[in-house]
């Protein structure tokens, strides 16, 4: 019986052993922390979004868009970053008004209020506009800089005609009060770009998200208003002191005028890298959103 005892025993030990084995070795689940918010900024309330754990990033939304243009980035960068994803002043949840407190102290405020010392900082658009203003003036508290279909601050860039007349169209539609008209031709510039096929289905679902947060922002908010950039001297003639190291992505099929700013920012940011993403516009992040994101890693995981 004894024999037949141990036997049994060294049964149970076989068949439990390799479960124990699994389940101390199984990874911990990462838990994905999710918090929402507003702060007050000079006169503005800002909303927020702060999703995940790890190093803090900032990313700025594309006008008359909000933070959930960035939905794709969040799912996928929260496992490992903390991102913190506003509505800038005049846009989306963000409340009130302030002719005086610059976009990029508006972030600055939200970090402090946050608790948060140093990020990185992307940007898309007018976002990148003020990701270079907050990057010029508060260079100690940038670890890396993402500029994304980048527009730059400057007293007087050469716009190319097509660009002049596409963005035409759009402002003749929101002069004459069509809000409608005017988020459909703000659409066309940057959703689709110089595009003239038929979008298949992840470019359909662009467009349209792009339309209704247009139209809601241009409802909600008068065009005459919108984040204050520095002016004296603008970014762009400052652009040669960011240190900090700096990734440039824009699209093979947004506007001329785009391209001509990333190669500038190419140019004149020491060191800066620039990646263009074939076949998307303006909106690159949310229509080849895999790819965006394995860009954006890989420059974030970069050392110095």
């Amino acid at each position: 019986m004894s024999i037949l005892r141990g036997m049994k025993q060294l049964l149970i030990l076989f068949t439990t052993l390799p479960l124990v084995l699994l389940l101390n070795c199984r990874q911990p689940v990462v838990q994905i922390i999710q918090s929402s918010g507003s702060i007050q900024a000079g006169n503005f309330l800002v909303y927020y979004q702060r999703t995940g754990y790890g190093q803090p990033l900032v990313l700025l939304h594309a006008g008359l868009q909000d933070h959930a243009m960035w939905d794709e980035q969040v799912k996928a960068l929260s496992t490992a970053y903390e991102v913190i994803t506003p509505d800038l002043p005049y846009h989306g949840r963000t409340t009130g008004a302030d002719t005086n407190l610059l976009a990029c102290d508006v972030i600055r405020v939200l970090l402090d209020s946050l608790r948060i010392q140093q990020v990185s900082i992307g940007g898309s658009s007018i976002g990148c506009m003020v990701a270079q203003d907050f990057v010029i003036a508060y260079p100690d508290r940038v670890d890396k800089a993402i500029f994304v279909s980048p527009s730059i601050n400057a007293k007087d860039l050469p716009a190319d005609s097509l660009s002049k007349a596409r963005y035409s169209l759009f402002m003749q539609a929101y002069e004459k009060k069509d809000t409608v008209k005017a988020a459909r031709a703000f659409t066309k510039i940057w959703a689709t770009g110089l595009r003239d096929e038929q979008p298949d289905s992840v470019r359909a679902r662009v467009e349209l998200q792009v339309f209704n947060t247009t139209l809601a922002n241009l409802r909600h908010y008068k065009m005459g208003t919108g984040p204050r950039l520095q002016t004296s001297p603008p970014a762009f003639e400052r652009l040669s002191s960011i240190t900090k190291p700096v990734l440039i992505i824009d699209g093979d099929k947004d506007l001329p005028f785009i391209s001509y700013c990333a190669g500038i920012l190419e140019k004149q940011v020491p060191g800066a890298v620039r990646k263009t993403i074939p076949g998307t516009a303006h909106m690159l992040n949310m229509e080849k959103p895999a790819l965006f994101n394995d860009l954006l890693l890989s420059f974030l995981k970069r050392t110095q």
